[in-house]
């Protein structure tokens, strides 16, 4: 078990632990194929965040909306369903540019969902190699805008939420 492995097990356990003792009865999204991940992979060729397959990895992972601002963790299925339409509509919208002469924001194939809002935005992870890989943005799909991330990794996203639950700064599930 690598480090991030257990910081993602061990902040997840803490987020489950507080759900389980103040929620009813919780869906929870089906565990992924860790096959369908090294596909993905492949495909994508660049390698996952080692914490990034541990979230995908993880078992029981409520489906409910318990990350702040709505998202619901999405199943690998919704995830990379998700993926392809995002990919879709960023290729049949092509490339635009601002008034500056800037190419405006589009979805890209090295964005990642993890979890969705009901209003059809998401929690992406950026895969591209640099300084913001593995961070966790939150995508807008009608402004397509990417601002500053909101966790710097998956872990920090989980310890973040494990801590406001425990200490009562996110109560909303």
């Amino acid at each position: 078990m690598t480090t991030a492995d257990h910081d993602v097990l061990g902040f997840w356990g803490r987020v489950d632990a507080w759900l389980t003792a103040h929620s009813r009865q919780r869906s929870a999204r089906p565990m992924s194929d860790a096959a369908r991940l090294d596909a993905f992979e492949a495909d994508l060729g660049l390698p996952l965040p080692a914490d990034l397959r541990a979230w995908w990895l993880l078992p029981g992972v409520s489906a409910e909306c318990w990350i702040p601002d709505g998202f619901a963790p999405a199943s690998l299925d919704e995830a990379l369903e998700t993926y392809e339409i995002w990919l879709l509509v960023a290729e049949q919208e092509g490339e635009s540019f601002d008034e500056n002469g800037r190419p405006e924001p589009r979805y890209l194939r090295e964005f990642m969902p993890i979890a969705l809002s009901p209003g059809g935005d998401g929690l992406i992870v950026d895969l591209r190699p640099g300084g913001t890989c593995g961070s966790v943005y939150r995508w807008d799909h009608e402004t397509w805008i990417l601002d500053a991330p909101r966790w710097g990794s998956v872990a920090s996203m989980l310890q973040d939420i494990a801590h406001a639950l425990e200490v009562g700064a996110l109560t909303a599930v």
